[in-house]
């Protein structure tokens, strides 16, 4: 595909969820059933991919578009939002703590075949924040600022991270050390890398502390927060994928995949569910015993 480009930073907002009144009763039960599962991926699976800080500070020091899309966790995060369905999303434009995605083709533009000329993908928005603020803890802001919807080629969302947020999971003990004016104990090339990431993130100028960096360090100084190390959530399939490479016959593969798999069944602690409210818990379970949406939307409106 072909790049889109730079789009202009804008600051008006998607707003909130589309009206889908304007099409046939067919059409908007077809929007919200796809939008309905989309919202069931998000809710069933959001809550098994926690990023530990690593796997996000090896995203946070990409400096460039190339070094971003090598790194495990955007592979993670493209593949997680295809596989929920949202679209091929890709990164098409970065600066530091901005990141402009693009998604062509999108389907939750399909979910609107009434509604043009205005922005309609509130659930793709939601989503990316949802992922940057809980799974890597990054507060940001998002915003659609392209849509097909509203005539334009592709769809595209721009995140801008919190810096602090942002600092405090990029910055390792090492990077604090240089911040100090200590020399770390690292080798010179991985020194020149880490001063070339705080120089880009505005925390050195020059080799020396800048103003931003000195607010920084003065306000880290009364932090204590402890950083948690746990797997990421892409190691299964990294590893499936490596013992895949390593033999020539799928038979001669199966046995090992099988045993890693179990293995990693066997010692997965499951995160605690979200607390649903009473109405909620009853809509799900007539849900359960309801065989079409039509009936079930026929039930919520008797019981209200």
């Amino acid at each position: 595909m072909t790049d889109p480009g730079l789009p202009p930073f804008m600051t008006d907002s998607a707003g909130g969820p589309p009206a889908m009144s304007e099409g046939s009763f067919a059409q908007s039960m077809g929007a919200f059933g796809t939008l309905l599962k989309v919202q069931q991926n998000i809710t069933e699976r959001f809550p098994r991919c926690k990023v530990p800080w690593g796997g996000t500070r090896d995203f946070l020091k990409a400096s460039t578009i190339e070094m971003i899309r090598a790194t495990s966790l955007y592979r993670f995060h493209m593949d997680f939002f295809r596989e929920i369905g949202l679209g091929n999303m890709q990164l098409i434009s970065y600066a530091p703590m901005n990141y402009i995605f693009a998604v062509p083709n999108n389907p939750i533009c399909n979910c609107y075949p009434a509604l043009n000329n205005q922005k309609v993908c509130v659930a793709t928005t939601d989503a990316l924040h949802r992922f940057f603020k809980e799974e890597l803890e990054l507060d940001c802001s998002v915003e659609e600022i392209e849509c097909i919807k509203n005539g334009d080629p592709v769809c595209k969302f721009k995140v801008a991270l919190q810096p602090i947020s942002a600092y405090q999971i990029m910055l390792d003990e090492q990077d604090k050390m240089i911040l100090s004016g200590v020399r770390p104990p690292v080798e010179q090339n991985e020194l020149i890398e880490r001063v070339k990431a705080l120089t880009v993130y505005k925390l050195l100028d020059n080799g020396k502390l800048s103003e931003i960096g000195n607010a920084y360090m003065q306000f880290a100084g009364n932090m204590n927060v402890q950083e948690k190390v746990f797997d990421p959530p892409w190691k299964l399939k990294e590893e499936l994928s490596s013992i895949a490479d390593k033999h020539s016959t799928f038979g001669g593969a199966f046995g090992v995949m099988a045993k890693t798999v179990q293995d990693q069944q066997k010692d997965e602690v499951v995160p605690p569910q979200p607390a649903v409210s009473e109405e909620t818990q009853k809509l799900q379970e007539e849900a359960k015993k309801t065989d079409s949406f039509a009936e079930l939307l026929a039930k919520m409106k008797k019981n209200q």
